[in-house]
């Protein structure tokens, strides 16, 4: 016999033995006159039912007055309710103020007419304070906490308290990081937050340097830096992110708030290429999320994710490999085995592993990862194209291109059908799929993949965005393998403008168009050209990366043949023997062959035996 919906969720939500409901009741038993507290629960059942409990705490139904949120209210109806109600019996300890119930499809209105509904309240501050001599509650699910911080700072500022009413044996479970490990398929949306940088600003000069508005400073600056991040305004970003971080560490009780801006920062400096700052943050967000939330803790699984990110982006694989596996054994202790979050962890450790050429090791887990999220949303998620990416992209390096293509076709049904044909999300779909045409010599297919690409991220994005450089980029890419040159010339001309202007002349995005242009240079028999540029780029990854990075030895690589063919051979055997000894470290470091070895050393060994010398002696064995 199957439990009704009250046992059920008794069972779920056994709430003596939950912290948020005893600091609730701790918080009523002590608290005299107004509060204001914030009560989050996983979705609309477990908010209802908390409601129905509400006389466990003040003894008595009388005591607890409800307020509905009516989404078709208009902007001001949740206002008009509560500054309408009339004087209150001194029994009435608790105001509370929730939605009904809607179905899954009507969420996504319900959010935006909170928004506006919050945004609306929030200048009543002062009102509820002094009209209401109880405790105001207002409960919903967890996405409610960023609506009130957002669309309504200033109430959010004078909360007493903040609740999380969470089922027994679960966690609060924490977005997959600021880093996804995976460099095979990038990050789909704009990073930050919408709206103008400018008018937030303006909105947290007016209360700087008033006592007592110091973490709503804080608040309306990480917004302003959120939203700076967005539009690729990378010193405004910085300014605010940083100085909003100095204000919670110095005046706020936030952990969480604390731990988001350590890794917005931290996010940005990756993007940035400052790598010593990104650590820096990185650390730091893993110190307030051990300290505050536990060692054990879903956040602390995504603070440790996001520094072997860092870890990996630097080539020190050894190292992030444990703290990935830690964070995964975190979320599957916490979680689940067959939590999404798991999923996740679980495709991140899958790209390590694809690093460092662990191939048959790193296929099970991508498709553990895919079974998850099929069996936790269904066959048509966009969750669902990420993982079906990542395992094409690892059935391509293995020789399997028509099961690739399968599964890179479906990514793309799946993303047009959520997204439409025109999103940016689409563009990648494009992208993925028109490269591993090209690699197939399929390239009249290819083209017009790539050129819709194009033109959907010049929409969306604008004519100037790093993500539109990236498409010129492929589509030289393709140009070049049709031997249309001039074309593909002047497109990574464009892109380099426009990596130049976006992160500056020595990111190491810039170093990859540099190399792409001399390739092309090269290709169109123009060396001396190529050499300054490819020179170049060897400088800027021997700074962002360091001397022993396997980028360098790509970079290195490519300098040596560009001698090799100008009859510089001995200039060139210096430089592939150390991009030799790069991968052969790399190899020794991780106890895996980097990918690239095998190449590498056949470049070396016709190079040797064109200056007539044998492999071997004290540098790598090339046999």
């Amino acid at each position: 016999m199957s439990q009704s919906a009250p046992e059920y969720l008794a069972e779920l939500y056994r709430l003596e033995e939950l912290e948020g409901w005893q600091l609730l009741a701790r918080h009523l038993e002590l608290t005299e006159g107004f509060s204001f507290v914030v009560v989050l629960a996983p979705d609309d059942a477990a908010v209802a039912y908390l409601r129905s409990r509400l006389p466990d705490l003040v003894g008595t139904p009388e005591a607890v007055r409800r307020v509905v949120f009516d989404p078709a209210a208009g902007a001001g109806g949740l206002a008009e309710s509560l500054l309408d109600m009339s004087s209150l019996p001194e029994t009435i300890r608790i105001i509370w103020i929730d939605a009904d119930a809607v179905d899954p499809e009507q969420i996504p209105a319900r959010d935006a007419a909170w928004r506006e509904a919050l945004a609306r309240l929030n200048r009543y501050r002062n009102t509820l304070q002094e009209r209401f001599r109880c405790t105001l509650v207002m409960a919903g699910p967890f996405g409610l906490q960023k609506f009130l911080r957002e669309a309504a700072p200033d109430l959010w500022s004078i909360r007493s308290l903040v609740c999380r009413i969470e089922a027994v044996g679960s966690a609060r479970m924490i977005g997959e990081g600021i880093f996804s490990l995976s460099r095979d398929r990038e990050d789909m949306g704009l990073p930050g937050d919408p709206g103008d940088p400018a008018e937030t600003l303006a909105e947290a000069e007016k209360i700087r340097g008033k006592p007592g508005r110091e973490i709503l400073l804080a608040q309306l600056l990480h917004r302003t830096g959120r939203q700076a991040y967005r539009r690729l305004q990378w010193d405004l970003a910085l300014k605010c992110l940083r100085e909003a971080f100095d204000l919670e560490e110095a005046h706020g009780g936030d952990p969480e708030l604390r731990f988001e801006l350590a890794n917005d920062i931290a996010l940005l400096f990756h993007d940035l290429a400052k790598w010593d700052r990104a650590f820096h943050y990185c650390r730091r967000a893993l110190e307030i999320a051990e300290n505050h939330f536990g060692q054990s803790h879903p956040m602390t699984a995504t603070a440790l994710n996001n520094l072997a990110a860092l870890l990996q982006a630097t080539n020190r694989l050894s190292e992030a490999e444990p703290l990935i596996r830690r964070a995964l054994a975190i979320d599957e202790a916490r979680l689940g085995k067959d939590h999404p979050s798991v999923a996740s962890m679980l495709s991140n450790l899958a790209q390590l592993l694809k690093a460092t050429n662990r191939l048959a090791d790193a296929e099970p887990l991508m498709r553990q990862a895919l079974s998850i999220d099929e069996a936790s949303f269904g066959k048509e998620h966009p969750r669902l194209a990420i993982h079906l990416n990542n395992l094409a992209k690892l059935l391509r390096a293995t020789n399997r291109s028509s099961e690739a293509e399968a599964l890179l076709r479906r990514a793309l049904a799946i993303d047009e059908g959520t997204f439409g044909k025109e999103h940016p999300k689409v563009a990648i779909e494009l992208n993925n799929l028109a490269e591993l045409l090209r690699a197939t010599n399929r390239l009249v297919e290819a083209e017009p993949l790539i050129r819709r690409a194009l033109a959907i991220d010049e929409a969306s994005f604008g004519n100037e965005h790093p993500r539109v450089a990236t498409d010129l980029n492929n589509l030289a890419a393709f140009l070049r393998a049709a031997n249309r040159l001039t074309e593909a010339e002047r497109l990574i001309r464009r892109a380099l403008a426009i990596d130049e202007a976006s992160f500056g002349k020595e990111h190491p995005r810039v170093a990859i168009e540099l190399n792409n242009l001399a390739e092309l240079l090269r290709a169109t028999n123009r060396p001396a050209e190529a050499e300054p540029l490819m020179r170049r780029a060897l400088a800027i990854d021997e700074a962002s990366f360091g001397n022993e990075h396997p980028t360098v030895a790509v970079d290195l690589n490519n300098l040596a043949q560009l001698l090799q063919d100008s009859n510089r051979l001995a200039e060139a055997e210096a430089l592939l023997r150390r991009a030799v000894e790069i991968l052969d470290v790399f190899g020794k470091q991780t106890g895996y062959e980097h990918p690239g070895m095998q190449k590498a050393a056949a470049n070396y060994r016709r190079l040797l035996e064109a200056l007539g010398k044998q492999p071997g002696g004290s540098g790598p064995d090339v046999v």
